[in-house]
């Protein structure tokens, strides 16, 4: 008999999220029948397909079932446990680790940037202080902060002037809450290795990890990345293998430097989408969608994916949606990437996204 995790979308495309398929291949008859009788009971699929038995199910209920199978004798169990460990997907950052296979995890948009297209404004820092606080009794653990709007309208900074803006509070922040996971939204290097000597354990940058400024921040601080595939200025013929291959790339790179599998978050980069002359919002929008898409197959990686779609433009160029008014759209969004793989939520509607999440844990296939 042989167990083996194959790739969940050879034999339905639409198995989402967690959920995996198993092939089991070599089984004796009573074997068979075992495992066909208690799937059956436990309303599990299991089919047979080309020679192979092919069981379809949750990481969470793999769990059950190989406690079941111990207890039971049904068949040997170190092949599934095998692949119940190696489809484990963590994040850890600074002195905590978080196990998001089954569980999403909220990532909290902390914008200071008044030029930030969605709730730039300036802050009092009480009151800032104050939404962090209220914002960990609803079960947020993941902060992420940035003194300048990625809003390609907005324009660039200094490095001096960026991080004039996040310093007070940064240190306000540590002080009150050391034992929050906080992340640093920059791509200037300056910035970045500032915030890093201010205690934030995790560095964001839409630019990825190109220069050997940036991997080398990453080697001597040994911390924890977003890296996004960001084709603004890059266009291309095929989005989705381009993306791909870049976040590969990545994935090597940081490696070399020292990061593991629960260092790195991979970000598709929606939003961070060609903006050539010529390029329609049209156009720019079904990138977006083939981002969006893209998802499955990053989830093969088995890595930490960040869903970045909160209340972006191309919602407004698809569902009609004013900036105000894109809140449904968003979470629509966000629950369909979490159904694909996407296993950390950067948001900036806490309380909704707080229910959605629930909501998919209780229901989640």
């Amino acid at each position: 008999m042989s167990i083996k995790h194959i790739d969940q979308a050879t034999y339905n495309p639409l198995i989402a999220g967690s959920q995996m398929t198993i092939a089991f291949t070599d089984l004796t008859a009573d074997q068979k029948s075992g495992l066909a009788n208690y799937f059956a009971q436990h309303n599990q699929s299991f089919i047979t397909l080309e020679n192979q038995d092919l069981l379809q199910i949750t990481h969470r209920d793999l769990e059950t079932v190989i406690a079941d199978f111990k207890q039971n004798a049904i068949i040997a169990t170190n092949e599934l446990e095998a692949i119940y460990k190696d489809s484990q997907i963590f994040f850890a950052a600074g002195n905590r680790s978080f196990d998001i296979t089954d569980k999403p995890m909220i990532h909290s948009i902390m914008n200071l940037s008044p030029e930030s297209f969605y709730d730039g404004k300036d802050h009092n820092l009480k009151e800032y202080l104050g939404r962090i606080e209220e914002q960990i009794a609803m079960g947020i653990s993941f902060f992420d902060i940035g003194g300048k709007s990625t809003n390609p309208k907005a324009g660039d900074m200094s490095a001096d002037e960026e991080f004039s803006r996040m310093e007070p509070y940064l240190k306000e922040i540590r002080k009150a809450f050391p034992d929050i996971i906080l992340s640093v939204d920059s791509n200037n290097p300056i910035t970045i290795e500032r915030a890093l000597d201010h205690g934030v354990q995790v560095i964001n940058s839409i630019s990825g990890f190109d220069t050997p400024e940036m991997l080398g921040l990453v080697e001597r601080y040994q911390a924890p990345v977003i890296t996004t595939y960001n084709n603004r200025d890059k266009p291309t013929d095929n989005v989705h293998q381009s993306l791909l291959d870049y976040l590969d790339d990545q994935v090597t790179a940081l490696k070399a430097r020292g990061l593991k599998d629960e260092n790195i978050i991979l970000d598709p980069g929606v939003g961070f989408t060609s903006r050539y002359e010529g390029i329609t919002k049209e156009e720019i929008a079904a990138e977006d969608v083939t981002k969006i898409k893209a998802i499955r197959a990053m989830a093969d990686r088995r890595l930490p994916i960040l869903v970045g779609v909160s209340n972006k433009s191309f919602m407004g160029t698809l569902f009609d949606r004013e900036i105000d008014d894109r809140l449904i759209s968003s979470l629509l969004v966000e629950y369909n990437m979490v159904m694909n793989g996407g296993r950390l939520i950067r948001v900036h509607n806490i309380e909704e996204t707080r229910l959605l999440m629930d909501i998919f844990n209780t229901l989640a296939l």
